[in-house]
């Protein structure tokens, strides 16, 4: 078997691919909201609102930039596109070429541009497409190692690992003494993915697993799969399995309760990133180290590396200079230090730019970590988790021998996508973009659908919950689903308060909701429904003028049930902790929204819930 070792300097992985079919939801090019000259830039996650967006907006205060979550896949954006209402700027986590091909023609070639010149050339290796062009970029990589309990594995006197051998020695110790050898959620699709990555990382490191990530990167139709590489794959998948002692039973683990196994103490090992195991020791009293993933093959290990985000420019940009100016400047800003950290956590950054040391000084031991062992970027094409998933169930739960949960993750990674039936034809249309009053119809038609199906006579919640405009035409339910942000989602809750604690608790949030996050511009005003909202936009921010409930002043001491997120939760929750607040069970606002739908009926009518006065 032809092996290599390559360092950080000089790999950059590839990316399992795979074409992703998108059937229709109103497929006419009819755009909802007018276009203006301001800044559309998507995010993947609500969390990148708290940290990256504040910061972005302290470095370019006269800018007009609007952020909103997506979801992290391209689905979205071809969503969008197809409606004429591509973003300025994009982004997403799981990424591969061939899942962003329908994209291409609408994206921008950083190919052109300075910003090109400040990557590592290992960075971009494979985000160069069919054309040689760069229309992706990644934003700053996050570093995934074992997490051990060094306190734990001293207590029984056994090893700290430093190859395969003594780490499939030291989990038998473990289990021989009646501790968990490694605490990991496979109920978690993200897990099972990096079972097979780090089961058989030299396999992916090697020559042969190179030139085949190589191929599959750049591959336009089916993934060419060399059997012979695969087979050894899935045959060390298996022994990574057998020899962490995992069984049936781990299947329906959770990040909670994996996450919970570890920190009690009960698991000698777990899974994450420097940011994880800094939370970890501060809720442990023992002490932690980092232990690499090892190839089975050879006395090499390995640090697991996630680029945090991928980013794409819009097309369109190069035909206005001087937006495309700005989001030039909101990239830079990404890209520098602060943004790194802000975007990472703030805790072991790996930076792929030349003028952007990487940053490790608040990570003990994490630098030596990475100079002694090599980097292995994940890939992360939106099949590759589905086809884990299926094959990692199939192993623990003894359904499949290691040939059949081989050809499971072939067939899942070339199979082809089912034409979904319309779930809906939507008679109406609305926009996510700000109207006139500064209300989001989009939004408040879906944030009154749920509402009206809880029973509730009031919602508040924040706005990045909401990704997507409404189009008027045949929708399926995939593409219903993507209307709300299903990465970034909440739990609902209900509360029952007066009209006085009403205005309270949309003061708190206009003035100063968190301390992470608080109201600063036009475009993170919250949603409400069964209420109106007149808010007074002053020179530092906004101030609620009052709150009138079906077009009548609101009556101070009449009570009132409030839908709530956890935004919103908390904030009512620090301001009355005697208030009395049930979560929805088993509901959350995405889930909530497509249930309703799958129903087949028409959303609710977007209400007049804010005005905006200056």
């Amino acid at each position: 078997m032809k092996k290599i070792k390559h360092h950080l300097a000089v790999l950059m992985s590839g990316v399992l691919v795979t074409t992703v079919f998108l059937s229709g939801c109103g497929q006419a090019k009819k755009q909802v909201s007018p276009k203006d000259d301001h800044l559309t830039v998507y995010l993947w996650e609500n969390r990148l609102m708290k940290n990256i967006v504040p910061y972005i907006y302290e470095q370019f205060p006269d800018q007009d930039i609007e952020f909103i979550t997506g979801n992290n896949d391209t689905d979205l954006y071809s969503y969008l596109e197809e409606h004429g209402e591509l973003p300025d700027i994009i982004t997403v986590r799981r990424f591969s070429g061939t899942d962003a091909q329908d994209l291409q023609p609408y994206l921008m070639d950083f190919c052109s541009y300075d910003v090109v010149s400040r990557y590592y050339s290992y960075a971009l290796q494979y985000y160069k497409n069919s054309k040689d062009e760069i229309q992706w970029l990644p934003i700053c990589g996050i570093p995934q190692t074992i997490i051990a309990n060094k306190t734990l594995f001293n207590k029984y006197g056994i090893k700290i690992p430093t190859n395969y051998k003594e780490y499939a020695q030291a989990c038998q110790q473990f289990y021989d003494n009646g501790i968990k050898p490694y605490s990991l959620d496979l109920a978690e699709d993200w897990s099972d993915h990096e079972v097979i990555q780090a089961g058989a990382i030299g396999e992916f490191m090697s020559l042969d697993g190179i030139e085949w990530r190589s191929s599959a990167e750049s591959s336009p139709n089916n993934i060419e799969f060399d059997d012979t590489l695969w087979k050894r794959i899935f045959s060390e998948t298996s022994t990574f399995l057998k020899d962490s002692h995992f069984t049936e039973e781990d299947l329906n683990v959770d990040i909670d309760t994996a996450t919970q196994t570890f920190v009690e103490g009960k698991a000698a090992m777990f899974h994450g990133y420097p940011a994880s195991m800094q939370k970890f020791q501060k809720q442990m009293d023992t002490q932690l180290i980092r232990v690499p993933f090892f190839s089975q093959t050879s006395n090499e290990s390995f640090v697991n590396m996630t680029p945090s985000l991928n980013i794409a420019f819009n097309k369109d940009l190069e035909k206005d200079p001087e937006k495309l100016e700005t989001a030039l400047k909101v990239l830079d800003c990404m890209i520098s230090e602060q943004g790194q950290k802000l975007i990472a956590d703030g805790s072991g950054v790996i930076s792929f730019n030349t003028d952007v040391p990487t940053m490790m000084e608040d990570v003990p031991e994490l630098e030596e970590e990475i100079k002694n062992n090599s980097i292995y970027i994940r890939y992360s094409a939106k099949k590759s988790f589905d086809a884990s998933f299926e094959a990692v169930h199939g192993l623990l739960s003894g359904k499949m021998n290691e040939t059949q949960a081989y050809d499971a993750f072939r067939d899942v990674m070339n199979g082809k996508a089912t034409e979904e039936n319309p779930a809906i034809n939507f008679k109406n249309e609305y926009s996510i973009s700000l109207n006139d009053k500064n209300g989001r119809d989009a939004a408040s038609s879906i944030l009154t659908t749920v509402r009206e199906e809880n029973n509730a006579q009031l919602a508040l919640v924040p706005y990045y919950y909401f990704t997507s405009s409404i189009y008027k035409g045949e929708c399926t339910g995939s593409r219903i689903a993507m209307m709300t942000s299903k990465n970034s989602d909440t739990p609902l809750y209900l509360a029952k308060i007066d009209g006085k604690q009403v205005c309270e608790l949309v003061e708190k949030y206009l003035t100063g909701s968190d301390e992470n996050f608080a109201v600063t511009n036009k475009y993170e005003l919250p949603i409400a429904s069964g209420m109106k909202m007149i808010v007074d936009h002053e020179k530092n921010g906004f101030s609620l003028k009052d709150i009138t409930i079906n077009e009548k002043k609101t009556e101070k001491e009449k009570e009132y049930s409030i839908l709530l997120a956890d935004t919103t939760m908390s904030i009512l929750k620090k301001l009355y902790p005697e208030c009395e607040i049930a979560q929805l069970k088993d509901i959350t606002l995405s889930s909530a929204w497509t249930t309703f739908m799958s129903k087949g009926k028409q959303p609710s009518a977007p209400e007049d819930y804010i005005e905006v006065e200056r």
